[in-house]
């Protein structure tokens, strides 16, 4: 199990990696709740078996060129049969908390479940001028840290 994890967590690390830094701004949302219900949006299809659905509801909140971010919803679709090879059938996507940081950072938090395990999907926002930004997106099987948030 844990050579398996290590696989999964360099695979996913390059799906992280293009998620987590910015260079062109994308859709902004008006409120804390509207980033809430993107989230959920995106968790509804991701629970439901449709991953690439899922990032496609988020494309256009994504702050990075478009062209990075159909890379990286190539690349995480490769991932979903060795995800649900090893955890089992898909169950379902759980909300988990959300979080503020002063008044420019919001996060959210899922579960995408599985039979044998779950993904931790973490979704963070930044307001410079009171319009929301996906500012990163990520998801990985260290749900242990969930307990430490």
């Amino acid at each position: 199990m844990p050579g398996f994890r290590l696989a999964v967590a360099s695979a996913l690390a390059v799906v992280v990696f293009l998620f987590l830094k910015a260079v062109v701004c994308g859709a902004t949302l008006d409120s804390e709740e509207a980033a809430s219900k993107l989230a959920e949006q995106v968790m509804a299809k991701v629970g439901a078996g449709d991953l690439e659905g899922g990032l496609l509801i988020a494309k256009p909140y994504f702050v990075m060129p478009e062209a990075e971010v159909n890379v990286v919803i190539e690349q995480a679709k490769l991932q979903l049969p060795l995800l649900q090879g090893r955890f089992g059938k898909m169950l379902g996507a759980e909300f988990v908390a959300e979080r503020s940081l002063g008044k420019s950072l919001y996060q959210v938090l899922y579960l995408q479940k599985f039979e044998k395990h779950a993904m931790r999907w973490r979704f963070i926002f930044y307001s410079a001028n009171g319009k929301w930004m996906l500012d990163a997106m990520n998801f990985d099987d260290k749900i242990q840290l969930l307990f430490g948030e």
